[in-house]
C-alpha cells in the first residue's frame, strides 16, 4: 500500500502508533490531537523528533489539505466535522486496526470481540498457541495497537478487537474470527443496540469458506448470526452436548474439532478465566489450529489471571476486597455477581455508557446486601434502582472504600465492579482499579498499626 500524505486524528496510544508506522512506510504524515500541548506535550515532541507533525487544539479544517487518507484512533467520535468534511471531499476515512491490516503480509490473523471476556480469552488463546510451539503475537483493544506489531509481526497474531475499532473497517478479514457474546455497552456511541450488534457482527460477512467463524452457541443474539457467514462455524457451549465444537460435561471439556478429546476440570480455578465461555473459546481457536490436547492442558494450567478482573485484592479486618474494575457495562457486573453465594457490598459507577441498571435489580436484591454509589452515572442509577433501599453515595473511588469497610462486617465481600466506563475520574479501567487498590493498602496499613496499638 502506497500512501504519501495521512492525517492521523488522535493521539492516544493507537494514534501515535499508526502515525509511526505510516511515516517509516514512507507517507508524509500529520496528527490531529484535541487536547492541549500541556496535556500532550512529551507526546508531541516524541512524534515531531519522528518528523511527525502534531497540531494540538481543535482541528482545523485546513488539516485535510492534500492528504490521501485519514485515518481515526479508535476513541475519536465519528461524527466530528473534520471526519465529516473528509468524506464530503472523498478522502478514505479508515481506522488504526484497518490501517495496520493493510500492511501485513501472510500473517495468520485471529480476532475475538465480543462485549465481555475479549481480554482473557486473547490471553488464553495466545497462552495455548505459544505453548505448542507457534510464534504468536497479541494485538488490539487489549493495550497493544496492531500498527505497532505490524512493524515486526508474528506468523500469527491474536487480535482483541472493540466495536469502536469495528466501525471503520473496510479489508480487515480474519482467517479465524469469535464472537464471545453480545450485552448492551457503548449505547452513548451506538445509538441503539440494534446497531451495536451489527458492528459487533459485521465481521461474519467478510470472512471466506475456508476462514473458520468461533461462536456461542448459548447466546441468544450470536446464535442466529450463523447465517450470516460463508465461513466454517464452530460453537461452544456451557449447556449442550455437541456433534461438532467444544462444550461442558459434568466436569470435562469435550472438544469435537476433527479429533475428539476432553480434558478435565477438577484442576482448573475459574477465577483465573472469569468465565468458561473464555476457557471455551480460546480451546475452539487452538483446537481449529491443530493444538493437541496436553498443550492446552498445560496452559490452562499454567494460565494467570488478569488484573481488575474478579482480582482477589486482599483483606483487611476479615473483609475481603476485589477488583472488577474492568466490568465497565451491565452484563459485565451480572456475570460477575453470579460468581457469589453470601450477599456482598457493591461499588458502582463511573461515566454511563447508555447501560440498563434496572437488569441489576433482581440479581441485586439476591446478591448484594449494600451499594455504595459514585461518579456521573450515580443518579441515573440510583433512578433504575429505585426501591433499592440500602444506597450510599459518594463522590470517589476512594471514599467508596472507606465507606464500604466501615459498614461491613467480619466475612463481608467488597466489590468494585462499577458498570460503567473510568472517564468521569480516571484515564481508564486500569487506574482506576489501581487507585482501588492502593487505597484498600492504606486502609490495611492503618488498620495493621491500631491492632499492633
Amino acid at each position: 500500500m502506497n500512501i504519501r500524505s495521512a492525517l492521523v486524528i488522535g493521539m492516544g496510544e493507537s494514534g501515535r502508533e499508526a502515525a509511526i508506522l505510516l511515516k517509516e512506510r514512507g507517507a508524509k504524515v500529520v496528527v490531529g490531537e484535541i487536547k492541549s500541548d500541556f496535556e500532550m506535550g512529551k507526546e508531541a515532541e516524541k512524534l515531531r523528533k519522528n518528523g511527525i507533525q502534531v497540531v494540538l487544539g481543535p482541528h482545523p479544517l485546513s488539516l485535510l489539505k492534500d492528504k490521501g487518507i485519514v485515518v481515526v484512533s479508535p476513541g475519536v467520535p465519528l461524527k466530528i466535522p473534520l471526519i465529516q468534511k473528509a468524506r464530503q471531499k472523498d478522502i478514505p476515512v479508515i481506522g488504526e486496526l484497518e490501517l495496520a491490516y493493510r500492511y501485513l503480509r501472510n500473517q495468520t490473523v485471529i480476532a475475538i470481540t465480543g462485549t465481555n471476556g475479549k481480554s482473557t480469552t486473547v490471553m488464553l488463546t495466545a497462552e495455548i498457541l505459544s505453548r505448542a510451539g507457534f510464534k504468536v503475537k497479541v494485538a488490539g483493544n487489549i493495550g497493544i495497537p496492531l500498527s505497532q506489531i505490524a512493524r515486526e509481526p508474528s506468523p500469527i497474531i491474536v487480535v482483541e478487537v472493540s466495536s469502536f475499532q469495528l466501525e471503520l473497517i473496510e479489508q480487515f478479514s480474519p482467517h479465524i474470527f469469535s464472537l464471545l457474546n453480545i450485552s448492551p455497552d457503548h449505547l452513548d456511541r451506538h445509538c441503539s443496540f440494534d446497531r451495536y450488534i451489527e458492528v459487533k457482527s459485521n465481521l461474519l460477512r467478510k470472512l471466506k469458506a475456508d476462514d473458520f467463524a468461533i461462536l456461542n452457541r448459548d447466546d441468544k443474539i450470536i446464535y442466529p448470526l450463523a447465517k450470516k457467514t460463508k465461513a466454517k462455524v464452530i460453537f461452544f457451549s456451557e449447556r449442550e452436548k455437541l456433534k461438532e465444537g467444544v462444550f461442558l460435561e459434568g466436569n470435562k471439556i469435550v472438544v469435537n474439532i476433527e479429533d475428539r478429546f476432553v480434558i478435565p476440570i477438577d484442576n482448573l480455578s475459574l477465577t483465573h478465566f472469569h468465565s468458561w465461555e473464555n476457557v471455551l473459546c480460546s480451546i475452539a481457536i487452538s483446537a481449529v489450529c491443530k493444538v493437541k490436547e496436553e498443550a492446552i492442558r498445560q496452559a490452562l494450567l499454567n494460565f494467570k489471571a488478569l488484573a481488575h478482573r474478579q482480582e482477589q485484592v486482599g483483606e483487611v479486618g476479615g473483609v475481603n476486597f476485589i477488583d472488577d474494575s474492568k466490568a465497565t457495562n451491565v452484563g459485565a457486573v451480572l456475570k460477575c455477581l453470579d460468581l457469589f453465594e453470601k450477599p456482598i457490598i457493591l461499588i458502582l459507577g463511573g461515566k454511563d455508557k447508555g447501560g440498563d441498571f434496572f437488569k441489576l435489580k433482581m440479581k441485586i436484591k439476591k446478591k448484594v446486601k449494600l451499594i455504595i454509589l459514585y461518579g456521573e452515572a450515580k443518579e441515573k442509577i440510583k433512578e433504575q434502582l429505585s426501591g433499592f433501599k440500602n444506597l450510599i453515595e459518594v463522590d470517589s473511588v476512594r471514599k467508596a472504600v472507606r465507606i464500604s469497610f466501615k459498614m461491613a462486617k467480619k466475612g463481608d465481600s467488597v466489590l468494585l465492579s462499577p458498570g460503567c466506563s473510568s472517564f468521569d475520574q480516571f484515564k481508564n479501567y486500569r487506574e482506576r482499579g489501581n487507585v482501588f487498590k492502593e487505597e484498600v493498602k492504606k486502609l490495611k496499613e492503618e488498620v495493621g498499626k491500631k491492632a499492633i496499638l
